[in-house]
């Protein structure tokens, strides 16, 4: 524990024995001016202007979070072409799914990263199942969000396949003392109320260069699912609250040292789940009924740590950050559909001869099934980097990162009488297993551009990656279908290399046109299976992807037009395709995968009033080529598209400020979102006619004053028309929330 505590008091000590330090990269603000509101980013580890950055960015700033009142991943998801999600229908939970990135309901390792500042959140390993979650922090004091298309592997490391979110948080102010206080109240069609307090505090302790920021909150999000068998309404509310403390020291202009934590629990109760008649989308109870033996939901516990120290130097920026996350979940459903039915099966032959008890006995047909998943984990990580200025023709970035993380993995299935109570051990259990992984990776990267011109630059970067792993699986008491489960140790290691190229071309000062080739890869491991089939893999590769990609952005008309648009294909390589065997997760590398589309923002400013924005986003992503053995176990064949990733979505957004007079100011404003339909899984795995999820579109409206720039007062309509939605189907369809009227207060002080 000393060992790793000196990742965050070793990125003090550097900052703290220089002389002359230095403001930096992610300290920038959205900043807006006057040739299009450019926004500043810090995508590339260096402040940029967005038009300037040769990838695929969309940016969400502050305030256009506080605007259209998005508090969870959907709600900005729905609006960042390219960006879609394995919906698990609450918050916290699911898969972050990037340009179509997704090989279907057994992935467990994620595609796609999260970053709140400098602390890499998601996990990295791969035994450790960071599929399940979407962390989902509360936006308060958010300078913006920052969504990356496109692997990012250079910069960010593993598994990031897709791409990856950025979570830009506000820095505390040593100049002046202000605060925030806001509320809002929420009412649900179908549902219930819910309701959102938090409030923020900024401190001056020493003036103009040490600050401290305070964030508190407590939002309950109104349920609207009824549970038809527990006869329990609205069982699908949640209740998030947290807070985070952030300390910002700034002793000279070149120097700052930031110290930040985070405090964050998700408590949901049920999950936005609707009951259909098998093979159709006809509600088998009514609108918003599911059915479960109890009412069963997930909890998920968010720590994170962050020192962060910036030195200007005279040719650059020295970099160096450390951080502490941790997540602890538990996540439980009803399962008794595959399990109950499957136990039988495997234990009918067994039931007198091992236990001396007919199946009935053993294993009762009425029965049901819990099935809980509770990953764990605790990520440590380090970054040092200097950042070079342009020196002539030629600028460049080194640095070297080191993470280490303990992923836990507990898997139970407990079976329940038929009426919904434990049975006696030892047949409460009918799956038990643990996994441990212990993940450690150090690597090196840099990059290097040069300046053929002033408007003509190439670029070229490379990381080199080593990691190590120890897993376990079984676990103390371990045990598959009421058998004894074998303990089991691995050990693995690999090495890794990605790659960037890309050449910028400014043709003028506000337009940017480029070409980029990117790789990244997700970690392999040992195969855990612990009755792996014949011909089966005793270890799993590394996946791999290759984007290529061009693009142009900028503004046009004295910035009344700024606009990007990107064009890629993407090579899925040797894809990690999971699949079940006797319910059972059997890893392999199986399959290929070719991934095309293109991505589409425009924003028009006709007057200083109207804002029009329009984003837009094709994704073609299919499978090349897959393994006999995983298309049987499967269901997919060549030529089929991946899950869960629309073809098309598009989202529009109209604000028209209205000054009322010198002391009042109005907006108001509309968001059309529309997502085509799309397959829930592969055509062999769902019954047909339920194989596609329909298109949805929905509409949201919102009207806000502002008195004396101090106070404003906001009503909000989410769903307008109501509109029943699907985002994911298994057993149970995930649906959308419905029509939502929120009317909130906020005050700055």
């Amino acid at each position: 524990m000393q060992r790793k505590w000196a990742i965050l008091t070793s990125c003090a000590a550097i900052a703290l024995t220089m002389p002359q330090l230095a403001v930096a990269q992610d300290a920038a603000p959205v900043t807006e001016i006057a040739d299009g509101n450019e926004i500043i980013v810090t995508a590339s580890k260096r402040a940029e202007k967005l038009q300037d950055v040769p990838t695929a960015i969309t940016a969400v700033s502050g305030d256009k979070i506080e605007t259209l009142g998005i508090r969870d991943f959907r709600d900005y998801a729905s609006l960042v072409p390219g960006l879609s999600q394995r919906d698990s229908g609450a918050p916290g939970t699911g898969t972050i799914i990037l340009r179509g990135l997704n090989s279907g309901a057994q992935q467990t390792s994620n595609t796609s990263a999260v970053y709140i500042d400098e602390t890499p959140f998601s996990p990295s390993g791969f035994l450790s199942v960071g599929a399940l979650l979407t962390p989902s922090p509360e936006l308060a004091e958010v300078e913006r969000i920052e969504v990356l298309k496109g692997p990012q592997g250079t910069l960010y490391g593993a598994s990031n396949l897709g791409g990856l979110v950025r979570i830009i948080t506000k820095k505390p102010d040593a100049s002046r003392f202000f605060g925030t206080a806001s509320a809002e109240v929420s009412s649900v069609s179908h549902g219930e109320m819910g309701f959102l307090v938090r409030g923020s505090v900024n401190v001056p302790i020493v003036q103009d260069q040490l600050a401290l920021t305070a964030t508190g909150y407590y939002r309950r999000a109104g349920g609207f699912a009824d549970n038809v068998t527990t006869g329990t309404n609205d069982v699908n509310r949640s209740n998030l609250y947290g807070g985070r403390v952030a300390l910002r020291y700034q002793p000279t202009p070149d120097f700052t040292f930031d110290l930040s934590g985070i405090y964050q629990n998700i408590e949901n109760e049920g999950y936005a789940f609707q009951r259909l008649v098998p093979g159709t989308f006809q509600a088998a109870f009514g609108r918003y009924d599911y059915a479960s033996y109890a009412d069963l939901g997930a909890d998920i516990k968010y720590r994170i740590v962050n020192a962060n120290a910036e030195y200007r130097l005279g040719l650059g920026t020295l970099t160096a950050s450390g951080s502490y996350a941790r997540y602890k979940t538990q996540i439980e459903t009803d399962q008794t559909n595959p399990y109950i039915a499957l136990g039988r099966t495997v234990l009918g032959p067994l039931a007198v001869p091992v236990f001396g008890v007919p199946i009935d006995t053993l294993l009762p047909a009425d029965s049901f099934a819990r099935f809980q998943a509770s990953p764990n984990m605790e990520k440590w990580t380090g970054e040092v980097r200097f950042a070079s200025d342009r020196m002539g023709a030629f600028e460049f970035m080194v640095g070297g990162f080191y993470t280490d993380e303990d992923s836990i993995y507990f898997t139970n299935v407990f079976v329940h009488d038929a009426q919904g109570n434990l049975r006696p051990s030892p047949r409460d259990l009918l799956l038990k297993a643990t996994t441990t992984s212990r993940y450690k990776e150090i690597a090196g990267f840099g990059n290097a551009t040069f300046y053929l011109t002033d408007n003509l630059d190439i670029t070229g970067g490379l990381r080199y990656a080593h990691n190590k792993q120890v897993a376990g699986t079984g676990g103390p008491g371990g045990i598959t279908y009421y058998l004894p489960r074998t303990p089991l140790t691995f050990n693995f290691s690999d090495n890794s290399l990605s790659y960037l190229a890309t050449l910028r071309w400014r043709p003028a000062p506000n337009i940017s046109a480029y070409l980029r080739a990117a790789s990244g890869y997700r970690p392999g491991g040992p195969q855990t299976n612990p009755t792996p089939p014949p011909g089966a893999q005793t270890f799993v590769r590394p996946d791999t992807v290759w984007n290529y990609e061009a693009g142009i952005k900028g503004s046009v008309l004295d910035g009344s037009l700024s606009f990007d648009l990107s064009a890629f294909r993407i090579d899925w390589k040797d894809i990690q395709l999971n699949s079940l065997v006797n319910g059972i997760i059997l890893q392999g590398n199986a399959a290929s995968a070719i991934v095309d589309g293109f991505e589409l923002q425009l924003t028009a400013r006709p007057s200083d009033l109207l804002t029009v924005s329009v984003s837009a986003g094709h994704t073609s992503a299919r499978l090349k080529a897959i393994d006999p053995t995983a298309s049987s176990v499967t269901g997919a064949q060549a030529g089929d598209k991946l899950p869960l990733t629309p073809s098309w979505t598009t989202a529009i957004l109209l604000d028209h400020q209205i000054p009322f007079s010198d002391a009042v100011s109005g907006n108001v404003g509309a968001t059309l979102r529309f997502q085509s339909d799309m397959p829930s899984n592969y055509p062999a795995v769902t019954p047909v006619g339920q194989r596609k999820i329909p298109e949805i579109t929905t509409v949201d409206l919102r009207a806000s004053a502002t008195f004396n720039e101090r106070f404003t007062a906001q009503v909000r309509v989410d769903n307008l028309f109501d509109k029943l939605g699907f985002t994911n189907i298994g057993v149970d369809a995930t649906v959308i929330r419905p029509r939502t009227i929120t009317a909130g207060l906020s005050a700055k002080f």
